[in-house]
């Protein structure tokens, strides 16, 4: 599963990569101008903004998931009413409360913390999508659906994390070559750079991946479908172990 939301988060990232950087860049860039005007007046305000600019951008990041278009304007998206502001910043407050009471437990708080923190993700999602459930449950749904799935969360930000560590060892060692190593120099600082620049967009598509696929996956022939095999491409159902195809391991 992980390595076929790697593929399809990398896909959507190659056909709108200067997009998503864009307005990406601009959620931060105004994130940080509100938090700096409201900052020293009003803190609480500051963060507020900042907070629901933040959720408009991971709901951005699952549009473009979807291959719906990406636009400026939806990174006001959690502004549209005071409704939506008040649903928003409440239950992500709520689940901020949350972790911080887990991460609290005397030295084994912050494993939990970790833990609720990705039990939790699919919360600014349900917030924004789906308007019936309420503030203080949208945790306790996040709860429910991410069950078998949070190791898988886990993984796919680790393993992006290794691979990029192991990148940046690689090009390290062949950067102290005498003459030659200078290439490989620049090769690293690219990959630093590209590394800043696109970790943001890719890990917020694989979230927005993980949601779509776990709320609403695909059915064939009366099968939840939860993913394609890696190896030969065949739909995988719900908790399969192997390929009914081919019979690769689905976890390798």
């Amino acid at each position: 599963m992980i390595m076929t939301i790697y593929s399809r988060a990398l896909k959507v990232l190659l056909k709108k990569p200067l997009k998503l950087w864009g307005l990406s860049l601009l959620s931060v860039a105004l994130s940080g101008l509100f938090s700096a005007l409201c900052g020293v007046a009003i803190p609480a305000l500051g963060i507020g903004v900042s907070l629901l600019m933040t959720t408009s951008m991971t709901m951005v990041y699952l549009y473009g998931y979807r291959g719906e278009e990406v636009k400026a304007v939806q990174l006001f998206s959690c502004f549209k009413d005071w409704n939506t502001i008040k649903r928003v910043l409440c239950g992500m407050g709520w689940m901020a409360l949350w972790i911080f009471l887990w991460g609290l437990i005397p030295i084994v708080g912050p494993i939990f913390a970790m833990i609720r923190s990705y039990e939790y993700r699919l919360t600014p999602y349900i917030l924004v999508t789906e308007p019936e459930v309420s503030v203080t449950d949208a945790i306790k749904v996040s709860s429910a659906r991410t069950k078998g799935y949070k190791g898988k969360m886990f993984l796919a930000d680790f393993l992006y994390g290794v691979f990029f560590g192991l990148t940046c060892f690689v090009l390290g060692l062949f950067a102290a070559i005498p003459y030659i190593g200078v290439l490989f120099g620049i090769a690293l600082f690219v990959a630093y750079i590209a590394y800043i620049a696109l970790s943001p967009l890719f890990l917020g598509l694989v979230q927005a991946a993980f949601y779509e696929e776990i709320t609403n996956p695909t059915i064939v022939n009366n099968v939840v479908v939860v993913g394609s095999c890696a190896n030969c491409g065949a739909p995988l159902a719900a908790g399969a172990k192997f390929c009914a195809s081919c019979g690769k391991s689905v976890e390798e």
